[in-house]
């Protein structure tokens, strides 16, 4: 549909400046009140029935009539010029978009036709036109209808009139004439204008109007109401059977013509597949209407969106997660506004469709820009638009997959571009929403998602530094998607890495920990160093929990776990790097024990005992909740590597560590910790509990370290040291009472559920211990998983029970 004013001569308006927006809102409450008003005026018009004769004498008549719909036309005339001439922005007036709604809804575009129509035949009666002229009638409802395609275009692309645009070409004089003789060859009935679109006898500037009033009634009103499409939305199949014979023919113009007709025809076929994307939903939801596809259908719909989105570039040139930092209208129009690149998705999951290629295209663009407010309104918040879905995980693990491609070829530089690396950060986030949703299904056949995934997560994360925020965003991403999924898949997953000579896997691993070492004697950014080794340690700590060997070189990475408890050590606590670190060394340390050599106990011992937050130095602090969650997070990666450890240190630090531990316990069974620390306090319990019971059943006697006990502790055994202390007696009736009790209140509750057995195994011991009892509790081995969390954004991985 080119443009027919493509020669016309520019001028200056001669229309009044129009200032209705250039206040803040509330000022303006009264202008947008006037507005609803006048279209509920129109609305409450009584039109005669027949539209006959009589009805026209009768509103001929009526001069209130008359001056109400003067007075009200006029208004909105006044509102859509407002529309088409002030730039749209996140801060645009809510209220303006929700009248431009209104106004271009299909119920007022149907109220808006019957005035037409009988207001035509007045304006035929009293010129003495005959029955059948061919003369153009204008009335004041296709002023109307001609500013509202200006303004849908305005509001959909957010380029006002104001600005010089292929999209407005020609004076306002010009424009404003051919949008009229455009209006007038409108059909009489609303439900007819779709039509016009595929008519042959109607001219190009007929059609894009038509084009434009049927996307704002099906697209634009319903998606700025937040409501679904209405359900008599007409069938467009006629308007794709006029494009699938144009491109069949002749091919898209855009591809020789000039800039004007290639925008202006780019932007006409994103209306088009947005109108056919909802047609398409629409007969999905609708049980009683197959779903009829002619077999050229989406074959052409496929070159449609290529030609929408690239126009420029073939498939094979495209670089396909660079996409565009700057939207065309046309390319704003396919991700903003309706269901259009989730349609996409579900439409061309198939990787070996020609030119799918297109389809990671669209989502790295939807990626790039989904979370810039576009009006008051977010891309991506659209109503009906999920991530999670099994086509949404494909499209993104196509897009991560075509990352890695790219890296792995052409890679030289230590930081990624900003525009891949925002890619590859909404790539990364979403594939952790996709594994939520394909891991709570536990669908067969989707497995193979989860372990490609996952694959490449981690081939993505070895290309990473680290050396920017971003990066770091992207890593810890990573990291808690790989948290999620079970540890044999995550040893599958690692194997293949290891195997795919392409990504070197273990040697660029092994860069990524000689640089986190360094980061230990280096200066710079201290914080930013610190997250970056604490995510070489996160990541670490999932290799090895999987029991993969061959990923970590056993040298460097025992060199940087020594480093890093020596360099806690030099720092007194609690310190940043301390509260910073801590946990996470503890947890690595856990994990790795059996695969290396394991680092000074002593020195471990040492900095749990003294890393964390003591209560007195939490309570002198303002950011209270933030250390309250260290202190939990610390001496819950502490309990853990007591719970695993073969040989305990000797009865000072096991004491120690037994106070330490159970104050922390303690506080949980009474809910000292609440709020933001509450989730966290309630998760590691039972690793407290598994770590004291680890402490009662030692064999000092035995232990490599036991000649290092002072004399004065040889009266009484080690346990009995532990527990024959007021502390522990408390500490105990505190626990019976919570396994036992019956307290309703959901803290208490979720509590008992998860002390479950350990917290019984518990009891059992300290009785056993004290001679109260000649049962000793078993040691059997408490199964533990990985659980990945965050305190206030920073991310953290702690050993809880499985359930």
């Amino acid at each position: 549909m080119p443009d027919d004013s493509d020669t016309e001569s520019e001028s200056g308006s001669h229309e009044p400046s129009v200032v209705l927006f250039s206040e803040p809102v509330s000022s303006v409450s009264g202008e947008f009140e006037a507005i609803s008003n006048a279209m509920k005026e129109i609305r409450n018009i009584e039109l005669g029935s027949s539209g006959g004769v009589g009805d026209v004498e009768a509103i001929l008549k009526d001069t209130m009539t008359l001056r109400t719909i003067s007075e009200a036309s006029t208004m909105i005339l006044t509102f859509l010029n407002c529309i088409q001439r002030t730039p749209m922005s996140p801060e645009y007036p809510r209220q303006a978009l929700a009248d431009f709604a209104e106004l271009s809804s299909a119920s007022f575009l149907t109220v808006l036709f019957d005035h037409r129509k009988l207001f035509h035949k007045i304006a035929a009666q009293s010129s003495g036109l005959e029955p059948g002229s061919s003369a153009a009638l204008v009335c004041w409802v296709d002023s109307i209808i001609s500013k509202l395609g200006d303004a849908s275009i305005t509001v959909a692309t957010g380029i006002s009139w104001n600005l010089k645009s292929s999209l407005f070409p020609g004076s306002p004089e010009l424009r404003s004439e051919e949008c009229l003789r455009a209006a007038s060859q409108m059909p009489s009935d609303w439900t007819s204008v779709a039509g016009i679109v595929s008519s042959h006898e109607a001219s190009p500037a007929a059609k894009r109007l038509a084009l434009r009033l049927t996307f704002s009634a099906f697209v634009l009103a319903p998606r700025l109401c937040r409501r679904t499409p209405p359900s008599n939305l007409p069938d467009i199949g006629e308007i794709l059977d006029q494009c699938v014979n144009q491109t069949r023919t002749t091919g898209f113009s855009a591809s020789f013509a000039g800039e004007q007709l290639a925008i202006q025809e780019r932007l006409n076929f994103a209306m088009i597949l947005s109108l056919f994307v909802v047609a398409d939903c629409e007969r999905q939801n609708n049980v009683n209407q197959a779903l009829s596809l002619r077999p050229h259908t989406l074959g052409c719909l496929l070159d449609m969106l290529q030609h929408i989105i690239h126009p420029n570039e073939s498939v094979s040139s495209l670089q396909l997660t660079t996409p565009p930092d700057v939207l065309d209208p046309a390319q704003t129009v396919i991700l903003c506004w309706g269901d259009t690149v989730s349609w996409c998705w579900e439409t061309w999951d198939d990787h070996r469709v020609a030119n799918a290629e297109s389809i990671v295209f669209l989502t790295s663009m939807w990626l790039l820009h989904s979370d810039k407010p576009f009006l008051p309104v977010m891309i991506a918040s659209q109503p009906n638009f999920t991530t999670a879905s099994t086509a949404s995980s494909l499209a993104f693990l196509r897009v991560l997959h075509h990352t890695m491609l790219s890296l792995s070829t052409g890679f030289h530089s230590r930081t990624l571009p900003l525009i891949t690396t925002t890619v590859v950060s909404g790539a990364c986030y979403h594939a952790l929403k996709s594994l939520k949703h394909l891991l709570s299904r536990q669908e067969e056949g989707e497995r193979w998602i989860v372990s490609n995934l996952c694959k490449s997560l981690l081939s993505i994360f070895v290309f990473l530094t680290g050396e920017t925020d971003e990066e770091l965003d992207v890593t810890d991403y990573i990291l808690e998607a790989l948290s999620l999924v079970d540890l044999a898949i995550l040893h599958t997953c690692l194997k293949h890495s290891i195997m795919d000579t392409r990504l070197s896997f273990p040697a660029r691993l092994d860069e990524r920990v000689i640089r986190a070492h360094n980061t230990l004697a280096v200066g710079g950014n201290p914080t930013r160093n610190l997250n970056v080794l604490r995510s070489v340690l996160n990541f670490a700590t999932l290799v090895w929990s999987s029991q993969t060997t061959g990923c970590l070189l056993p040298q460097s990475s025992s060199r940087l776990l020594s480093a890093a408890v020596e360099f806690l050590l030099q720092h007194n606590s609690p310190s940043l790097p301390s509260k910073t670190l801590g946990g996470a060394v503890l947890t690595a340390s856990a994990a790795a024990r059996g695969l290396l050599p394991e680092v000074n106990r002593e020195s471990l011992w040492r900095l749990a005992i003294t890393s964390a937050p003591s209560e007195l130095d939490i309570a002198g602090e303002l950011w209270l909740d933030v250390l309250g969650l260290i202190r939990i997070s610390i001496e819950a990666s502490f309990a853990q590597y007591i719970f695993t450890s073969n040989d305990l240190c000797n009865a000072l630090y096991c004491a120690e560590a037994w106070r330490y531990l159970g104050e922390v316990l303690l506080l949980i069974l009474k809910h000292h910790y609440d709020e933001e620390q509450e989730p966290l306090a309630l998760l590691t319990c039972p690793t407290v509990c598994a770590a004291l019971l680890r402490l009662l059943q030692a064999d000092f006697a035995t232990s490599k370290t036991s000649t290092s006990i002072p004399t004065e502790l040889n009266a009484a055994t080690p346990a009995q040291f532990m527990l024959f202390t007021p502390f522990t007696l408390n500490l105990s009736a505190d626990l019976k009472s919570a396994c036992d009790a019956t307290r309703s209140e959901e803290y208490f509750v979720i509590m008992r559920e998860r002390l479950n057995s350990i917290g019984a195994r518990l009891l059992d011991q300290i009785a056993c211990k004290s001679g109260r009892t000649a049962h000793d509790s078993s040691q059997d081995a408490v199964p533990m998983r990985l659980v990945f969390y965050r305190i206030y954004g920073a991310p953290h991985l702690t050993f809880v029970p499985d359930p």
